[in-house]
């Protein structure tokens, strides 16, 4: 009795395992053939208005007022990518226009901010305080009702990195070594480009205008960071957060840096118009419905006589 059950069982037992082995490929080529022929390209153009958090940039040079920099900026740009069902995944290049003017005011400090640790002197009445970005991300949105819908709801998020350039009103720094041999540096307030990590979470709406025209909008928080500043010839800007002094004399030992973080975090507003193309599958269609019309027309044309031949 155990051995008929045994000998009956494995038989079954092998090929279904060989059904479930084969079953992935099946489905997975299945539905590699199926949205290769539905996924539609598209291009399209965007514009927004984009909020920014003034706060590190204000801390980040002494004696910038509170509205030196403008609290939200527009940035414009193009975007490609693909369509399949209700999601679109696409890539975004763009421009935030320049902020900033001249230094805000004459102002020489000596802290330690930059590494190597150095003395800096600012003269930020003849040099430049400003900023830009260049964003370049990936998107994908998902829309929430079928696409028959006029109107329709949308969830997204996008990530990347933004070259954001700046001009810091920094013209001198110099350091001295442990001999007191003192080496200067003087900046010629070029652009120095950071990359700031750039990222996105927003909810929206798509309205069709047309049959392959539809017109999307965003209202999100766009994530804007990076954790140290490039002041040009291979410095960065640094921070005090550690002093170590000597209990006899209570003269400086040491002094402990780390790198200035800077946020320009905050939410936006966006819209997006985009064209999308034919996808294969409707391509078919219409190459289908073409030589069908062409066939009726021939079979219209044709004398009677040698239709009923």
């Amino acid at each position: 009795m155990r051995n008929r059950l045994t000998s009956g069982l494995l038989p079954r037992l092998a090929v279904t395992a060989a059904l479930l082995g084969v079953l992935p490929s099946l489905v997975g080529a299945w539905d590699e053939d199926r949205v290769q022929s539905q996924i539609q390209p598209y291009i399209g153009a965007w514009g927004g208005l984009y909020l920014v958090d003034r706060q590190d940039l204000n801390t980040m040079i002494p004696g910038t007022p509170n509205d030196f920099f403008a609290s939200a900026l527009p940035a414009a740009g193009l975007s490609l990518g693909v369509a399949y069902s209700r999601v679109h995944v696409g890539i975004n290049g763009g421009y935030q226009l320049i902020d900033g003017d001249y230094g805000p005011r004459t102002v020489k400090d000596t802290l330690k901010k930059v590494s190597p640790p150095a003395i800096i002197t600012w003269y930020t009445r003849s040099f430049y305080y400003r900023y830009q970005v260049i964003p370049l991300d990936i998107n994908i949105d998902v829309a929430l009702l079928p696409n028959r819908y006029p109107v329709n709801l949308l969830l997204g998020g996008s990530v990347g990195i933004a070259l954001v350039g700046m001009q810091l009103p920094i013209q001198t720094t110099f350091h001295q070594d442990d001999s007191l041999h003192t080496t200067y540096t003087t900046h010629t307030n070029d652009w120095n480009y950071n990359n700031f990590l750039l990222a996105t979470g927003f909810v929206g709406a798509r309205i069709n205008l047309a049959s392959r025209l539809n017109l999307e909008g965003q209202i999100g928080y766009r994530i804007l960071r990076s954790d140290e500043v490039e002041l040009g010839h291979g410095k960065q800007l640094q921070q005090q957060y550690e002093t170590t002094r000597l209990d006899s004399t209570d003269a400086v030992s040491a002094v402990s840096t780390t790198n200035i973080p800077v946020s320009l975090s905050s939410v936006y507003l966006r819209a997006d118009i985009r064209w999308t193309f034919a996808s294969e599958a409707e391509k078919d269609v219409d190459r289908s419905a073409a030589r069908s019309k062409e066939m009726t027309e021939r079979l219209a044309m044709m004398p009677r006589g040698r239709i009923s031949d």
